[in-house]
């Protein structure tokens, strides 16, 4: 009797189940659809990366080895193959090639592109305008990084002190070398340098030695110019303090 029962129900579920699996047969195949086509994304994401990576790790060579010219060339290859473009890099090279029209010219392409610059990219940009003689560029710079709300750093102003020691107007970089104290920047090596070269060309020993002494204090090791142009500073204004004593 309960086989008898039990036989129609059972058919009716396997029935109910072979609808089911039809009904289901599209959703399921959507949904391996989407597992491919994620899959497919994720996979060309990874190697759009490792191109990526790849790109900037021969921009970088070409930076150091000064080879400008190559480095664009394959930051042109970046744009042209829908890569984010390594502007940073591309400056970076440009800086060491002492070609300042192109650091610019790049830094301005990634302003238009609205990719937003970093403090490296202002501080390269500064650094190719200071070996360029452009001193008036490097200050332009300098301020713009202020009113885009970018914090110039040790290196940045380390990069505008050379701008103007480059173009003698060593009033100027006393002027930056005060700045840095008075927004209490973090100063780096590179800043005690030019900074104290800036104050011998000057003539301004005291503040070269007052700045001698920030470096001892903050126990950084003094390099080799920065010690030579602190020695020098000391001895012309010890020099010109006895040649202006009545005899």
């Amino acid at each position: 009797m309960w086989e008898a029962k039990l036989e129609p129900n059972l058919g009716r579920d396997q029935r109910l189940r072979e609808r089911s699996a039809v009904a289901a047969g599209p959703v399921a195949a959507q949904r391996d659809v989407g597992v491919e086509v994620g899959a497919h994304c994720y996979q060309l994401q990874r190697r759009d990366q490792r191109l990526r990576e790849s790109y900037n790790a021969g921009i970088s060579a070409c930076e150091k080895g000064q080879q400008w010219q190559r480095a664009l060339s394959l930051l042109s290859e970046m744009l042209g193959s829908k890569l984010e473009p390594s502007y940073n890099a591309g400056i970076s090279a440009c800086e060491k090639g002492q070609q300042w029209q192109r650091a610019l010219s790049l830094l301005s392409e990634m302003l238009g592109s609205k990719l937003e610059p970093t403090i490296l990219s202002y501080s390269a940009g500064i650094s190719a305008c200071g070996k360029g003689q452009q001193w008036q560029r490097a200050l332009s710079l300098l301020s713009e990084m202020r009113e885009g709300k970018l914090e110039p750093d040790g290196i940045s102003y380390s990069a505008g002190i050379n701008a103007c020691r480059n173009g003698k107007e060593w009033q100027r970089a006393l002027s930056l070398v005060v700045e840095v104290f008075e927004v209490k920047v973090q100063p780096d090596y590179r800043f005690h340098e030019a900074a104290i070269v800036g104050c011998e060309k000057d003539g301004a020993w005291q503040h070269a030695l007052w700045l001698f002494g920030t470096l001892l204090q903050a126990r950084t090791e003094p390099t080799v110019a920065a010690r030579s142009a602190t020695l020098r500073a000391v001895v012309e204004g010890r020099r010109r303090a006895a040649g202006s004593r009545p005899c």
